[in-house]
Order: structure tokens, then C-alpha cells, then sequence
């Protein structure tokens, strides 16, 4: 998210809020509250994912479930936010509603920005402890060497005393 002249303005003016979402709901919450032009934003990371045993990138929310709101009590859109489509609450504590200080809320744009340019983050890095869930070496532990294909990984098993690479589905290997 990048903030405009005219944004700069608003969050100078306006608290920033903290913003419950529904169940994997927050894209569609960000969506919709900008679409009513109310600032929000929601910090994303890229994260590699196993899907029908395929590595696929995805983007996720940096906090799940959370959004931050720049928006005054007075606006007509404050009543509007609870409810928007993905939005289940605002973040209480004592019944008073989550504030964020100023410069946590623009430290959290500027990480945000920095998280885009950032590589995806691997599923498994090299020599990083894995343990295998199916096939015949079940329950044994492994280190991960890389992957092979998109499907594949290729491990090191220790068995019998000596060290085995062993080519296994991404979806037979966990992190230990």
C-alpha cells in the first residue's frame, strides 16, 4: 500500500485503529473498506505453500485476522466499518477500542513496502530438520538438501548407520 499526499494528510489528523477480520477474510475486508475510501491497510507476506503436492506462492496477511484503520470517530464511515464485508469487530481491550501510536502504524507501511521487495519465503531451507509422514521411512528424521521439481525434495536420511539422499513427495516431508 502507498500512501498519497492526501492520505499523508488524513493519517496525520486521524488515530489508526485496529481491526478484527473474519476467518481468512482480511484481503476481502482491505477490499471493501477502500472501496468505501476509508484507509486501511494490511501488511502481506510472501510464503510458499504445499497445494495437491505443489509448491505455489501465496500471499498472506503479516498478522492474521488483523487490519489497521486510519479513520475518525466522527466520520460518517466509523459506523459503517463493523459492518463491511470480512469485518467482524474492532480489537477491544477494557472496552475501549485498540489505538496504534502514529509511528508504529507508519513503521508498519515501511514494512510492508520492505516485505514486497523481500524474497519468498521457502517452505524448507537446506540442513533444516524435517521428518518423514508416509512411505516406508515413516516417523524418521531427516535433513533437507533441496527440492527436485515442484513436486520433490531430496533429503538426507540416516539409516542403518550410513547417510541416504532419498527423493521424497513435498507432501510426504513436515517441518520436525
Amino acid at each position: 500500500m502507498t500512501l498519497s499526499a492526501t492520505d499523508n494528510q488524513k493519517t496525520d489528523q486521524n488515530p489508526w485503529y485496529l481491526l478484527a477480520a473474519k476467518p481468512k477474510q482480511e484481503f476481502r475486508a482491505l477490499e471493501q473498506l477502500q472501496n468505501q475510501k476509508i484507509l486501511a491497510f494490511c501488511p502481506k507476506i510472501k510464503v510458499e505453500k504445499l497445494r495437491r503436492g505443489k509448491k505455489c506462492v501465496v500471499e498472506e496477511a503479516l498478522f492474521a485476522g488483523y487490519l489497521f484503520v486510519c479513520i475518525s470517530m466522527d466520520s460518517p464511515n466509523w459506523y459503517k466499518v463493523r459492518s463491511t464485508r470480512g469485518v467482524r469487530d474492532w480489537v477491544k481491550f477494557g472496552g475501549e477500542i485498540a489505538k496504534l501510536p502514529r509511528e508504529l502504524a507508519q513503521q508498519l507501511i515501511e514494512l510492508d513496502q520492505n516485505l514486497k521487495q523481500q524474497p519468498v519465503l521457502s517452505r524448507f531451507n537446506q540442513g533444516q530438520k524435517v521428518r518423514i509422514l508416509s512411505g516406508p521411512f515413516a516417523g524418521l528424521k531427516a535433513i533437507y538438501q533441496q527440492e527436485d521439481g515442484e513436486s520433490r525434495s531430496l533429503i538426507l536420511v540416516e539409516f542403518l548407520g550410513q547417510s541416504n539422499r532419498l527423493k521424497v513427495e513435498n507432501e510426504q516431508i513436515t517441518n520436525d
